[in-house]
């Protein structure tokens, strides 16, 4: 069965990067992260500086395309008319504040991550997928039947988040980023108010770009523009985790 590393660039990616240094974990069979074309900078430089370099293998990145003839065969908009937006953005169409459905995970990282393993003769297998204890909810069965497997190195360790940035401080990497595109709406509004003002711009200009196609999309549960929310105080009525599982970690 072969062994796929789908690295996320995040906390618990580096703690399984730690774990095969320590040989508690075996090198995987092919290591890849796909390239969302919206990480945050720090994402890279902490998988050039530190996670690389320690490794002695290659961590693949799988580029993505802007315009959907790459791994990933749709970028911003899929379904059928190309209208639906992929990521789970905020819309005030309606009475209610309402968050739309989440593909953006699948489009952009399942789907090219398997396309890639294909290219290279790898037809199923079971990818590592970096959930920590405090995350188990979101594990999904173990199908005997199925090609493609997610199987949680963390959880075999007993590893919560605080473990996993516990360890690599250990080792004495670096503690690593949080891994979370730099628009997507999941982020707190602690998040939102750290994020670079580089990623910041990115992201109101991003807003401003979908809404010219649906101008009741928003990137805050607020449905004010990104650009000039008040972060102090606002309740999280959808807040969920991106950066702490929901995009393989």
């Amino acid at each position: 069965m072969k062994q796929i590393w789908s690295y996320g660039g995040g906390t618990q990616s580096a703690a399984i990067a730690a774990l095969i240094v320590q040989g508690k974990l075996p090198n995987p069979d092919i290591a890849i992260i796909a390239d969302t074309g919206r990480e945050p900078q720090a994402t890279w430089d902490y998988l050039e500086q530190v996670i690389q370099p320690a490794l002695d293998f290659e961590i693949h990145v799988i580029p993505h395309s802007f315009t959907g003839e790459g791994y990933n065969t749709v970028d911003l908009w899929g379904g059928k008319d190309k209208d639906t937006l992929l990521i789970p953005a905020y819309t005030s169409q309606g009475q209610k504040i309402g968050m739309l459905t989440k593909y953006c995970s699948h489009e952009w990282k399942t789907r090219p991550v398997q396309r890639f393993c294909r290219e290279h003769g790898i037809n199923g297998g079971e990818q590592w997928i970096g959930f920590s204890t405090d995350e188990m909810q979101r594990c999904r069965s173990y199908d005997e039947s199925a090609k493609w497997n997610h199987v949680y190195p963390l959880l075999n360790q007993r590893m919560s988040r605080g473990d996993c940035i516990a360890l690599v401080e250990r080792i004495g990497w670096p503690t690593p980023p949080r891994s979370a595109c730099w628009m997507c709406p999941y982020r707190s509004d602690q998040e939102w108010q750290h994020l670079e003002d580089q990623d910041m711009q990115k992201a109101s200009l991003f807003e401003i770009t979908v809404q010219q196609k649906d101008p009741d999309i928003w990137l805050h549960k607020s449905c004010e523009p990104i650009s000039s929310v008040d972060f102090d105080g606002q309740p999280d009525l959808f807040a969920k985790p991106c950066a702490s599982g929901m995009c393989f970690t």
